[in-house]
């Protein structure tokens, strides 16, 4: 059964005053429309009234330990285990886990997989590195751009005026693999 609402002053008033005239705990509860209990209560130490905190066991994570968790949990891709040693806490990782979870700034996602360099990649890479190894004032004709779609071209226009901020998603290796984008590729001479 849930709480009702503590004693008012007025009610504190009448019950210790109908207290004094030995008037009953069952008949004081039936003129103020409360329990007995409630009256017994608080005959038993009017002074300490309402001042007493509820008991329960404490939390294993205080507020601190949980912005220290979630911070760490954001700028690493590291396993809970991983970060109770790092941040020296005393729990397990399954409470660190709870933590993340009911945070709702993460998202637990799996990393992308893009397909490992064959034998033909290598040696395409080798024979383009050889080629261009003679090269000198020609490669500051050249513009680089990192091979990102032009998705992440328009968001950094956004990042960098501060609209949005983005956290890039995470690969196993960095070559792209997937249809329908679009590469942009500069070159002034």
């Amino acid at each position: 059964m849930p709480r009702a609402i503590q004693l008012t002053e007025r009610e504190r008033k009448l019950i210790l005053a109908w207290h004094k005239k030995n008037i009953p705990h069952r008949e004081i509860a039936k003129r103020i429309n409360r329990s007995k209990t409630v009256v017994t209560n608080f005959l038993k130490d009017p002074l300490n009234y309402g001042s007493r905190k509820p008991t329960g066991r404490r939390k294993t994570v205080d507020g601190r330990s949980k912005r220290l968790i979630i911070r760490t949990a954001s700028n690493k891709s590291i396993p809970c285990s991983n970060i109770i040693s790092d941040l020296g806490l005393k729990m397990s990782r399954w409470t660190i886990n709870r933590v993340i979870k009911r945070s709702n700034i993460l998202k637990k996602m799996k990393k992308k997989r893009s397909p490992a360099l064959t034998t033909v990649h290598k040696d395409l890479r080798l024979t383009w590195a050889k080629d261009h190894m003679i090269w000198n004032n020609e490669w500051y004709k050249v513009v680089w751009s990192d091979e990102k779609k032009i998705i992440w071209m328009v968001l950094m226009v956004f990042i960098t005026t501060g609209m949005i901020s983005v956290k890039r998603k995470r690969f196993f290796s960095t070559r792209l693999q997937c249809g329908g984008s679009v590469m942009i590729w500069a070159s002034f001479g």
